[in-house]
């Protein structure tokens, strides 16, 4: 089969039949267009996947090196490439893999830099919750804390969607997989006290089918971005302001307070325990300065 052919077979699996977002199957499908290039760049004859050689494989990768690209897009092309020779193999296209005499891993994952719990706890009291806007900035702060939810998670939930159980949300992550995640505390107090001034005395259930939180209509990632962006950054200095800050310390704090791995994999909708797994690192370089500091004999 040819190698054009052979990708736009895979597109529609990790479509269809595997259910990946339509990001995801965008990003594999561009990563696996730009080998067909490195192979083919005029276009002209595209190459049998049989043919293929770990020696091409690597002679792309390290083109890509070459253009200056990313440890983390690095790893996503190597992702792409054997996924898409994993699904190759499964339906007897090819003989062998050559992805796997590629490298295990292009570079190790970055640590996270986690902002701490009293910082955290600073940064909430920051809206001015006297004014609509500013009780959804203190809502989306608590809730994304509270949650661990990804943004795109949180920018498309509805009030139905917290309305199934009182102490629970709904929410559906990549591949359109649906997670129960629990909801209550201070994040639910704040989004209880956003609704209640945004909808006055009339009952949440007329009003299911709306955005959980809200601009103009539903709120949009980058305000979402903006509003973190701008308390975070008041209260801790971080290389990057972003929602994603708050996951990481929901993700660091909870095992730092004694859960378990696999229930954070859980909360956090990682399908694979090895993505979970980078905040044990933090958590043992917590353990690390907290006995350097406490044992007098350390």
């Amino acid at each position: 089969m040819l190698l054009d052919d052979a990708i736009e077979r895979f597109r529609e699996h990790i479509a269809h039949e595997r259910g990946l977002s339509a990001r995801t199957v965008e990003a594999y499908a561009s990563d696996l267009a730009l080998f067909a290039r490195h192979l083919d760049p005029d276009g002209e004859r595209s190459p049998r996947v049989a043919s293929i050689t770990p020696l091409e494989l690597r002679a792309f990768l390290a083109g890509e090196v070459g253009r200056g690209l990313s440890s983390r897009s690095m790893m996503r092309r190597v992702a792409a490439l054997r996924a898409f020779f994993a699904f190759l193999r499964t339906r007897k296209l090819v003989k062998s893999d050559p992805t796997r005499q590629l490298a295990q891993r292009v570079s190790r994952r970055s640590v996270p830099t986690i902002v701490g719990e009293e910082r955290l706890e600073e940064m909430m009291s920051l809206p001015d919750t006297t004014t609509l806007n500013g009780l959804r900035d203190r809502a989306v702060l608590e809730f994304l804390y509270g949650a661990g939810v990804r943004l795109r998670e949180m920018v498309a939930l509805n009030v139905g969607d917290f309305l199934a159980a009182d102490d629970q949300v709904i929410v559906r992550g990549k591949g359109n997989k649906r997670r129960v995640v629990p909801f209550g505390g201070r994040a639910r107090e704040a989004v209880h006290a956003y609704w209640n001034e945004r909808f006055g005395d009339t009952r949440l259930t007329e009003h299911d089918k709306e955005p959980a939180f809200a601009g103009r209509l539903r709120i949009s990632p980058r305000t979402v971005q903006r509003i973190v962006e701008r308390y975070l950054s008041k209260v801790a200095s971080v290389s990057k302001a972003s929602p994603h800050a708050l996951r990481h310390a929901f993700a660091t704090h909870m095992l730092d307070h004694g859960a378990d791995l696999r229930t954070v994999q859980e909360l956090l909708g990682h399908s694979s325990l090895s993505t979970t797994q980078i905040y044990t690192h933090v958590s043992v370089e917590h353990l690390k300065k907290v006995y350097r500091k406490a044992h007098p004999r350390a």
